[in-house]
């Protein structure tokens, strides 16, 4: 090769390598391309049923639908922590599951989310791992409530034994149904009596003709929304037949509490049930026989004024009784009829080991003194 070749050669090698380095320069001054940050077409809750959830609850599930993602992948390595609003014990929440590639499934913290304030409904995150960014959704539809609270002593109790001292006042049901009782709020909790706020299940069988009552004026009732200076109110409603269990939940506004018997001292027992009585009047002082029908299994006998009957059989199927009235220790009449003549209405109760049977028009029997 010739010297002039070779510089040509030299020359053109020269320029190569010249080139390299050149474009090794432009490569470290050109700025890589932002990372594009995550974006949806939509995030909605899946979960609860209208976004409402629970405040100041744990363990309350909260399932986010995310719809059309791009710059970012929905899986369990991708994700590093959900918030769920405002309260920063909410926030960066890392227990969750990813259920699929539009959905992801967490759940509220120890002491759970405060109360939503301010605003119609909570900003929720999905927060990505490894500088993934951030996919944010402002008044997403979350609402945190605050749940029913209950009154600390005897809360939930038989109407016609509100009158009575706490430690007399019944919170015992008859498995049958048709009681009315009475559920006391926590002084610092309203019961609303707006329209649809509020539903309550007791033994798991729903309670039918629920009434919200004032605290300022228990004779009437009320529709004002919770929050009002009614705390410490309560509500009444008429049981069902079927219960199995004194477990008491309430829905209120659109979040359920559920306490169990043990928490509220509450119990479902299957006591006597009288479905006939004949006859229904007789003289005083006069053994007069009576036929009980209906459900008497484990029946013990049958009272009178709280004065026991005599006579008293039980048949084979629990379902008869026959049993005589007492013809004495009834209480003297008030108009004056003489020592031990009674002239009046007296409950009749069958008497069992769970309890006795609710009084009703049919357990009536009339004395009169002729």
């Amino acid at each position: 090769m010739s010297f002039v070749q070779s510089r040509f050669a030299r020359a053109a090698g020269a320029g190569s390598a010249a080139a390299t380095l050149l474009s090794a320069a432009a490569l470290i001054a050109t700025p890589m391309a932002a990372h594009a940050a995550p974006a949806a077409t939509s995030i909605t809750i899946a979960s609860p049923a209208g976004g409402k959830v629970a405040a100041d609850t744990d363990k309350q599930v909260v399932i986010i639908n995310v719809v059309g993602l791009t710059g970012a992948t929905l899986d369990e390595n991708s994700v590093a922590s959900v918030d769920l609003g405002a309260d920063t014990d909410c926030q960066g929440l890392d227990f969750y599951i990813v259920t699929g590639t539009t959905q992801i499934a967490t759940k509220t913290p120890t002491g759970g989310c405060a109360a939503t304030s301010g605003v119609a409904s909570e900003t929720i995150a999905i927060n990505f791992a490894n500088s993934g960014g951030t996919l944010t959704k402002a008044l997403s539809g979350l609402v945190f409530i605050a749940p029913p609270k209950l009154d600390t002593t005897a809360p939930v109790i038989t109407d016609l034994s509100s009158a009575l001292q706490s430690a007399d006042q019944i919170q015992q049901f008859v498995s049958t149904g048709g009681q009315t009782i009475r559920v006391k709020a926590d002084n610092d909790f309203t019961f609303s009596g707006a329209a649809n706020s509020l539903s309550a299940t007791l033994g798991g069988k729903p309670l039918t003709e629920v009434k919200v009552w004032k605290k300022t004026d228990g004779t009437q009732m009320t529709t004002a929304p919770s929050g009002t200076t009614e705390n410490g109110n309560w509500f009444t409603g008429k049981t069902a037949a079927g219960m199995t269990n004194g477990n008491l939940s309430i829905t209120h506004n659109g979040v359920t509490k559920t306490w169990s018997a043990t928490d509220l001292g509450t119990s479902v027992v299957t006591v006597p049930v009288v479905t006939a009585m004949t006859p229904n009047i007789g003289k005083i002082n006069i053994a007069t026989g009576v036929t009980l029908t209906g459900t008497f299994t484990g029946a013990t006998g049958v009272n009178f004024c709280g004065v026991a009957g005599t006579n008293f059989v039980l048949n084979t199927a629990g379902t008869s009784i026959t049993v005589k009235t007492p013809t004495s220790g009834l209480a003297d009449d008030p108009a004056g009829l003489g020592t031990g003549n009674f002239s009046g209405v007296c409950p009749v109760k069958v008497v069992a080991p769970a309890g006795s049977n609710i009084h009703t028009a049919t357990t009536v029997f009339s004395f009169v003194a002729e």
